[in-house]
């Protein structure tokens, strides 16, 4: 039998009493089996169990990211990636990095010390909690917090560089494509950011447009379409760019984003 995220649908204390009660009985009758849980109480209930193993998913750190490694380990894991998966999921940094200091000011120090000090036995080995574990954890989350907000920083420093430039290099182009054309529109560049899981608004639709693809390892991709958010859903749909983010820019005409386009491809590189 497999049991995903058993009693999670409820209170979280008697949901916990009762998927112990579940664990027992299927553990009881010999019967073979996966429970899987974020229910972190359940190891310190008083289990009665002959045959159950404990078992964790295996994680590594990866350019200073914890990243899962798909594989069960024995023993006991109470830390989830709950923060790295909503960053991953496009939730906003500032509130993943409140959240981060919240779980650092309770949660983290509250859970090993509800199990400092004792033994928590599976069928294979035991396991000791001390105080040491304690600010091996929180050095951990401190790592995740610093590295999460140097990664934001970053990303926030790339996008105003490149705002910056393509503002300046379309901006002189369209003035010289306005002047040749002897009319008093605005040669105005507004550049506009679609964040990761973000979608293009509605007004881009049948509209041409020039835009920057901004990747985590800083490489650029610039392009111009008709159709912004089926181009956005193709460079999504790629291994390692679900989370890309874009600066584009509306122009009028086809012809004038072809232009912007090679003249950004050349020039862009020389802005550093």
């Amino acid at each position: 039998v497999l049991v995903d995220e058993i009693c999670r649908g409820t209170e979280t204390a008697k949901g916990t009493c009762i998927a112990g009660s579940v664990v027992e009985t299927l553990d009881a009758i010999g019967c073979l089996g996966i429970v899987s849980s974020h229910l972190h109480g359940i190891f310190d209930l008083p289990l009665t169990k002959k045959d159950i193993v404990y078992k964790a998913m295996g994680t590594e750190y990866v350019d200073g990211q914890a990243k899962p490694t798909w594989k069960l380990v024995d023993g006991i894991c109470k830390e989830s990636l709950a923060f790295e998966t909503a960053q991953r999921e496009g939730i906003p940094e500032t509130i993943i990095r409140r959240a981060q200091e919240l779980y650092l000011s309770v949660y983290a120090k509250d859970s090993f010390l509800r199990t400092n000090g004792a033994n928590v036995k599976s069928s294979n080995s035991d396991i000791d909690v001390s105080s040491s574990d304690i600010a091996c954890d929180q050095n951990s989350i401190r790592r995740t917090i610093h590295s999460t907000t140097q990664s934001t920083n970053r990303m926030e420093i790339l996008q105003k560089e490149v705002e910056n430039a393509v503002s300046i290099i379309c901006q002189k182009k369209l003035i010289e494509l306005f002047k040749k054309k002897s009319t008093s529109e605005l040669a105005v560049v507004n550049c506009v950011l679609i964040a990761a899981r973000e979608q293009p608004p509605p007004s881009t639709i049948g509209a041409s447009s020039v835009y920057v693809m901004l990747r985590h390892d800083r490489k650029l991709y610039i392009g111009e379409t008709d159709d912004l958010e089926g181009r956005v859903r193709a460079h999504r749909s790629k291994e390692g760019m679900q989370n890309a983010s874009f600066l584009y820019f509306l122009v009028p005409g086809k012809s004038m984003a072809c232009q912007l386009e090679t003249l950004l491809i050349n020039q862009l590189s020389s802005q550093g």
